[in-house]
């Protein structure tokens, strides 16, 4: 039997302790597609803009997708490098990170927002009342304790009487910390199956066991989905289990499962660049990209993740063979890498400063016309970035820098009080870095 040492077509990447050009662009761009599709569908009036115009923009809201691709890649990436190394797992470092990343700043926005601003989603849409369709009318200041310690654990998407409530976009940040959990064992699950098969070969094989697991359950819950388009987004976003477990890691498998094949991929390709040619791998990415435009026919979630993975690996190409190349350069400039470094704050912010706009700006009406769209636009990008940049500033920055201070270990010994290390520690980081 094979074991991972003896695996000649994947060993540690040599880029491992390299930055990977234009993965910041990248959160950028997912970041501010949330941001566009939100906008169009909270403040953008149906007749304002052509019908083929509203699809095009609500399409935007898959940078949900690529930030979970990007999780997928970047995470899994390193417990790949680990694995051939035969290095060990510091699974309470990886924990920690996660832990420093995730929780301040998600904490200071969420007590912000439900406290001070009162913008808050206070209770779950309700079929045929409040909430259904993303309305305001559920906006305020949250007085439930069970429903405020649910998001501060962020546990609220787990039930039908606290899900999509807080923030509102705070549920993908529940599936998030649902895949930080489920990784290490699928990367044990790795290893254990590398000595049978080689890790390549296991490692394709459970990141596959993720796509096939995410695309099942979403399409038999999706087949629960029926009625009008109100009923419709009660089903998938309202105070129900279906809603849950369309919302739950079960149903968002795929989309991690498509970042975990693409890290292998990179890996693969960083291992074998001498014998690999440049326009080949380019001509085959190209391809793989058309073809997920075509898979969003079948499976629009699916169909995507295929198109950003695919596109996320052109784009660190060059962190594998240096050579310039174009797309990473524009992700690389200064503005678009500054986005990418504040999106986790801007994903947090953005909805609230929306709903702000909507409420203070426009006294509870939608602009309804194409000047008015444009202006609320520059305002909604300008007070998120803004906000977000003091965010990061003052919250996220200074949280990653206990990372290698005494407080990480701290906090790490009283989180892992009877555990031993494990994991070689995310390298690279994800949305949550």
């Amino acid at each position: 039997m094979r074991s991972c040492e003896q695996d000649s077509t994947f060993t540690a990447t040599p880029t491992s302790g390299r930055r990977l050009a234009g993965i910041e662009g990248l959160r950028a761009v997912a970041a501010l597609s949330v941001m566009i599709g939100h906008f169009n569908l909270h403040l953008v009036p149906d007749h304002v803009l052509s019908p083929a115009l509203h699809r095009v923009l609500n399409a935007a809201g898959q940078g949900l997708t690529l930030f979970f691709v990007l999780s997928g890649f970047l995470l899994f990436g390193p417990f790949l490098t680990a694995a051939a190394r035969r290095a060990p797992f510091n699974i309470p470092q990886y924990f920690t990170n996660r832990i420093l990343r995730i929780y301040p700043a998600y904490v200071v926005i969420f007590i912000v927002v439900t406290f001070g601003l009162g913008l808050a989603y206070t209770h779950p849409a309700l079929l045929g009342g409040a909430g259904v369709e993303g309305t305001a009318d559920i906006l305020g200041r949250i007085s439930d304790p069970g429903i405020i310690a649910a998001n501060l654990l962020l546990a609220h998407t787990l039930t039908p009487w606290t899900i999509k409530t807080g923030l509102g976009v705070s549920w993908s940040l529940t599936t998030e910390v649902c895949f930080y959990l489920v990784l290490p064992l699928l990367a044990f699950g790795t290893v254990h199956l590398s000595r049978r098969m080689g890790l390549q070969r296991a490692a394709i094989a459970v990141s596959f066991g993720m796509i096939v697991l995410g695309l099942a359950c979403r399409t038999t819950g999706l087949a629960q989905v029926h009625g009008d388009p109100a009923a419709q987004f009660y089903l998938q976003w309202g105070g129900n289990w279906l809603a849950v477990y369309l919302r739950s890691i079960l149903c968002q498998a795929d989309l991690f499962g498509v970042g975990m094949l693409a890290a292998i991929v990179f890996h693969t390709t960083a291992t074998l660049v001498d014998s690999i040619s440049p326009r080949s791998l380019q001509i085959g990415l190209w391809c793989a990209m058309a073809a997920g435009l075509i898979l969003t026919r079948l499976d629009r979630d699916f169909g995507f993740a295929v198109f950003f993975a695919a596109l996320m690996l052109i784009v660190t190409a060059a962190t594998i063979d240096g050579r310039t190349n174009r797309l990473a350069a524009v992700l690389e400039w200064g503005p678009i890498r500054w986005l990418g470094t504040i999106s986790y704050s801007f994903y947090l912010w953005h909805l609230p400063v929306i709903w702000g706009l909507f409420r203070w700006y426009w006294q509870g009406r939608r602009p309804d016309t194409f000047e008015d769209i444009a202006l609320s636009f520059v305002l909604a990008l300008a007070i998120t970035a803004a906000l977000s940049t003091a965010t990061y500033l003052a919250i996220e920055r200074p949280a990653l820098k206990l990372k290698s201070k005494p407080f990480e270990r701290k906090l790490r010994a009283a989180l892992f009080r009877h555990g031993t290390a494990s994991s070689a520690a995310a390298k690279h980081r994800s949305i949550a870095d």
